[in-house]
Parts: structure tokens; C-alpha cells; sequence
């Protein structure tokens, strides 16, 4: 109804104005034309006046239009502006004719030119007052304003006579759709069967009823079914989860109780189900002072999904490795954790021992190689050694001769006989060779020895053993390390371009580092090997470090074919090798990509061009790790 009588209001308002508009233009245009026509019998009457400057001829003239209560103002003036004669409001002098030919919106000015025959032409000047015009404009305001509002009163009387018709049948719907939308009627009909549009929304809304009430049974039917497997899924999973290893368990982490247990934890705990849901529980099946590592992580665990691994000390004292599973919400003020505990005790030693055999693979892969390089040096202060021996016995014969011919002299004896004899021996054992080659000799051993020392030692830091922490180490002594264990591989195939710069210490597992950097060093020697073949040409393998910003890259550069770019995103795969069988396992990248990018929190990736070479860049994080972070690194 609102709506309605404001839509009349602004409709009669719009048409009222408009049409009050219209008219008021209309005779103003009228005013315009009558005021330019009445300019127009003047200029005829007055042309003698202008020429003889007669006064009173002209005052007569301008005096007959004295009855036309429309001109306010009428005039004539001389070729300079003089006024000659004028009645009513009008200007002392007419300057020019653009100036005061303006009007305003109580008036309507004429001025228009009245010829002479002396060729000098006067002005008339006309004014018409509006006032006559605005009355009857406001009079058809007024009213067209009371037939406007009268209108708008007929149609709000119309109006409040058809909504009472119709209010009632409308309310009698909206009372039944409320008794519906509060539950309290559900075979509700209005029973309406009029024609009208109301009529048909009764009789939809009849319709609408029997189909709810068809739905709602149907509805009652799909929860009790979707119940029911709600319950057999539950069922599932709880047998699911307490037929595995891991122990499911709910726990009230702000009241220290478990308020659920999975049978698993009974057993291997050895507590009962009733201590485990008793008060103070937490504190009775996990002690804080002998477990506290599991115990701060619970203290931190905020909103959100969980996972971290803990060292667990039982009741027994029995030492396991615990990894957790699973969210945390809070719940009424209470802190709730969902989820999996699962030993990985035996886990974690079964992969310390794969990941030694793999260390052990690549040195027994390595052995002939490293073998041969003991072997050369080896060779050659055996050679020296032997000369030395040869010598030594030479030097004694001279020094022999020489012991001789001392005590000849002071038992002045035949001092030229043995000084005979001692030449000779000394001629004999080739003295002056000797003194020349035995500097050189030793100095060759000790070369030999110090290769020797340097292959051992590269040996030993390549192997050096799995640490259960990260610790500082010193890249680039790790790469030169495995340089000089892994140099078989590529002496015959590659020059060797080292560009190390100066790093800092980086926080690493510096044995899995060490097998990270031999598997590229060794695919890359392949991959330049399947290049250079038997051509006795040798390609260029080129190890580089550097630190940018916060991180150490390192990059092994081949100038082998290239990866092809159909298998690039497979490389990383486990078992997935382009090489023939027997050459390669396929586990070499995979080992690699899990070793700097789960345990060391860094990046692996490659470039590569086919037929120019591919370069591994390897980014590690200099800053220490955490100690809240360590074993999630650890299970990685």
C-alpha cells in the first residue's frame, strides 16, 4: 500500500509540473511573439518621429498602446541613445541594444531599430511584464495540484478496500506457513478454490504441504539408513584401527585424561583401560620428568592438525620411538588431541641399516677404484724404499772402507792401501749416485705416503657415521673428500674444475651429505662417459659452492647429453634409471632428493640442455634447526 500511494504520489507530482511546465512555456513564447510584433507596428509608426526628433508625435503614438496592460515599459530613442519620448519603466538612455535587450523572468524586452531617412537609425524599445502569465500559471498549478491530490485519495481508498478484500486470505497463508515453519502443523489445507492469483498461491501452497510432508517422511527414512551406516562405518574403523599397530586414542589434554584408548595401548603399556581414563592419567601413563619431550609437544600443540616424533620412555623403562598423529581443537575451554600413536622403534633401525648398506654399497663400488689410487703411490715408495735399501748396503761397504783407513792412521799404519781400499769400495757403491737419488727418493716416499694419508683420510670423513643430530661441518672439506674417494670414476672421462668459496659452517647430517654429493658425482661421470666413449677425449665435470644470503648452493655441473625432456619428471622417481641394467638402481636421485629436501629442510633441482650437459643445484639452510623441529626432520 506503501508503495502504491507513494508511486501515485510521484506520478501525479512528475505530470503536474510537466504539464504546468508546458503551459507556463507556451505563454511565454506567446508574450515573445506579441512583444516582437507590437516592436514591429512601432517601427512603421515611429519612422517620421525618428527623422524630426518629434516629442510629442511620438508620445502620442507610445500613448495608444497605454490600454495593453501587458507593456510595462515603452520608449523611443535617438541614433545616439537620447531618449525622445517613453512611458513606464524603461532606461533614461539606450546604449546598446544587446545590453538592454536582456530579460528577465518578469520580463520580456524588445528592442528593435526604427529607420530614418537621414540614414541614421533610432531604437524602440519595448518591455512586457510576465505577472499576468505567472498568475495563470500558478493558477493551473493549483489546480492540477488538487486534481493530483485527489486522485491519489481515490486510489488510496481504492487501494485499502482491495487489501482488505485480499489481506485476510493472504494472512490465513502466512498463518499456515508459520504453523509449518514451527513444527506445530504438518497436515495444514487452506482449502481455497477461487480462480484468482491468490486462489492458485492456496492451492500451491497445498501442494507444497503434501510435499513436504512426503520429503520429511523420506527424510526420516534416509537419516535412520545414514545412521545406521554411520554406525557400521564407526564400527569399521574402530576395528581398522585397533587390528593395526598404531594406537588410536582421544585425549583431554587440559584435564590429563584419555578419554579414549585404543586395546593396542592397553597391551603395550600394560595399563588398564580404567587407569587410562582416570583423572591425572597423562601424568600416571606418560611422567613428565622421564618423557618430557612428549610432554612439551602436547603443551604446544595449538588448533589444528599435528604430527611429530618423540622419544618414549614406558613405565618399564623400555625406550621406544613414538610418532604422533592427528588435531587438536579445543572443546568447552578443554583441549582435545585426536589421533595415532605408532612405535617406529624398529622402523627407524630397519632404515638406519638400509641406509648404511647403501653406504656400504657405494664403497664397495668405489673400492677397486679407491684400491688402484692406494696402489699407485703405494708402487712408487716401494720402488724408493727398495733403492734406499740397495744403497744403504753400498754405503755400508764405504763406510767400512772408511773405518779401515781411520784406524790405519792412527796406527800409522799402511794409510795409502787403505785409502786404495776405500776408494775402490766407494767407486764400487757408485757414492756419487747415491748422494744424488737418495734426497730425491725419500722425498718421492714421502709423497707417496702423504697420497696415501690424504685417500684414507676421504675415506674415513666420506664414511663417516649416521648422527642422530645435525652437527657443524665444513662443506667444502666434505666435497673435496668425496672428490678424492669417487676420482676413479671420473679421472678417465672428465677434468675435474673446482670453485669453491669460502663457507660457513652449516648445520647437516654430514654422512648422507657426503652420499648426496658421490651419487651426482657418479651420474655425472656416467653421463659425460656416454659422450667422450672410447675417444680418448675427456669432458669437463665442474663442482661449484657458494653462499647467497642465508643458504649454501652447491651445483655439479656434466658436459654430458642432457636429460630428456620426456623423462625429466621422472628422475626423481624410486627405481626409475635411463641407464642399461647393471649400471644404475634408480635410487640414487631419489635418495638424494629425500636426504636434502625432507631431512635438511633445502631444495634440489636441475637444469639441463640435451646435448650440452645438466647441472643438480643442491640449497641448504645455514641457520641451526630447532629443537621442536629435529624430529620431524628425523622421521622424514
Amino acid at each position: 500500500m506503501l508503495a502504491f500511494v507513494l508511486l501515485s504520489i510521484a506520478t501525479t507530482v512528475v505530470l503536474t509540473i510537466t504539464l504546468t511546465t508546458m503551459s507556463g512555456d507556451r505563454m511565454h513564447a506567446e508574450l515573445r511573439d506579441r512583444s516582437a510584433q507590437i516592436a514591429r507596428h512601432l517601427q512603421l509608426q515611429l519612422e517620421p518621429v525618428d527623422a524630426s526628433n518629434d516629442r510629442f508625435a511620438a508620445l502620442a503614438i507610445l500613448n495608444s498602446y497605454s490600454a495593453d496592460r501587458d507593456i510595462e515599459g515603452i520608449a523611443v530613442y535617438a541614433p545616439d541613445g537620447a531618449l525622445i519620448a517613453g512611458r513606464g519603466v524603461r532606461p533614461e538612455r539606450l546604449r546598446s541594444v544587446v545590453v538592454e535587450a536582456a530579460a528577465d523572468a518578469r520580463h520580456v524586452v524588445a528592442v528593435a531599430d526604427v529607420k530614418s531617412r537621414d540614414g541614421s537609425p533610432g531604437r524602440l524599445y519595448l518591455s512586457l511584464s510576465t505577472s499576468a502569465n505567472d498568475a495563470v500559471y500558478r493558477h493551473d498549478l493549483w489546480t492540477a495540484g488538487i486534481l493530483g491530490a485527489g486522485l491519489v485519495l481515490c486510489a488510496l481508498i481504492l487501494g485499502v478496500h482491495v487489501s482488505r478484500r485480499f489481506a485476510r486470505r493472504l494472512v490465513r497463508i502466512g498463518d499456515a506457513a508459520n504453523l509449518i515453519a514451527s513444527g506445530e502443523g504438518t497436515r495444514i489445507s487452506l482449502h481455497d478454490r477461487t480462480k484468482d492469483e491468490i486462489g492458485a498461491l492456496a492451492r500451491s501452497f497445498d501442494v507444497m504441504v503434501e510435499e513436504l510432508n512426503r520429503l520429511a517422511l523420506d527424510h526420516e527414512k534416509l537419516v535412520r539408513n545414514r545412521t545406521h551406516a554411520l554406525e557400521q562405518s564407526r564400527e569399521m574403523y574402530r576395528l581398522m584401527a585397533e587390528s593395526t599397530k598404531a594406537i588410536p586414542f582421544i585425549l583431554d589434554a587440559t584435564n590429563g585424561v584419555f578419554l579414549y584408548i585404543g586395546p593396542q595401548g592397553i597391551t603395550t603399556f600394560d595399563v588398564p583401560e580404567s587407569q587410562w581414563k582416570a583423572p591425572g592419567a597423562l601424568d600416571t601413563v606418560i611422567p613428565r620428568q622421564s618423557n618430557h619431550e612428549v610432554r612439551r609437544r602436547f603443551d604446544d600443540c595449538d588448533s589444528g592438525a599435528f604430527e611429530f616424533l618423540t622419544p618414549l620412555i614406558h613405565l618399564d623403562g623400555r625406550r621406544a620411538e613414538v610418532r604422533w598423529t592427528g588435531t587438536c581443537e579445543w572443546v568447552e575451554d578443554a583441549k582435545i588431541l585426536r589421533g595415532l600413536m605408532l612405535d617406529i622403534t624398529e622402523v627407524r633401525r630397519r632404515g638406519l641399516e638400509h641406509a648404511a648398506s647403501q653406504k656400504l654399497e657405494s664403497v664397495g663400488r668405489l673400492a677397486a677404484g679407491v684400491s688402484h689410487e692406494i696402489n699407485t703411490p703405494v708402487q712408487f715408495v716401494t720402488d724408493n724404499v727398495h733403492f734406499m735399501r740397495t744403497s744403504m748396503i753400498d754405503i755400508a761397504a764405504v763406510a767400512l772402507a772408511y773405518r779401515a783407513l781411520q784406524q790405519e792412521v792412527q796406527s800409522n799404519g799402511d794409510v795409502l792401501a787403505a785409502a786404495q781400499r776405500a776408494a775402490e769400495a766407494e767407486k764400487a757403491a757408485d757414492l756419487d749416485y747415491i748422494l744424488e737419488n737418495a734426497p730425491p727418493a725419500i722425498d718421492s716416499a714421502l709423497e707417496g705416503l702423504g697420497r696415501i694419508a690424504t685417500i684414507v683420510r676421504s675415506m674415513k670423513e666420506f664414511a663417516y657415521p649416521d648422527q642422530a643430530e645435525k652437527q657443524s661441518a665444513d662443506l667444502n672439506q666434505a666435497i673435496c673428500s668425496t672428490l678424492v674417494v669417487a676420482r676413479n670414476e671420473y679421472k678417465y672421462v672428465a677434468e675435474i674444475d673446482t670453485q669453491l668459496t669460502d663457507l660457513p659452517l652449516v648445520q647437516c647430517y654430514l654422512g648422507e651429505f657426503n652420499q648426496v654429493i658421490l651419487n651426482l658425482l657418479v651420474n655425472a661421470s656416467h653421463a659425460i662417459a656416454d659422450v667422450v666413449k672410447d675417444s680418448g677425449n675427456l669432458g669437463k665435470l665442474t663442482v661449484r659452492s657458494r653462499l647467497d644470503g642465508d643458504e649454501v648452493e652447491i651445483s655439479i655441473s656434466d658436459t654430458g647429453m642432457g636429460i630428456p625432456e620426456a623423462v625429466r619428471a621422472k628422475i626423481f622417481d624410486p627405481f626409475f634409471t635411463t641407464k642399461e641394467v647393471g649400471k644404475g638402481t634408480g635410487q640414487g636421485l631419489a635418495i638424494a632428493r629425500s636426504v636434502i629436501v625432507n631431512k635438511h629442510g633445502g631444495t634440489l633441482r636441475f637444469e639441463t640442455e640435451c646435448g650440452k650437459g645438466t647441472t643438480f643445484f643442491i640449497r641448504l639452510p645455514v641457520g641451526t634447526v630447532s629443537d621442536a623441529t629435529l624430529p620431524d626432520k628425523m622421521a622424514a
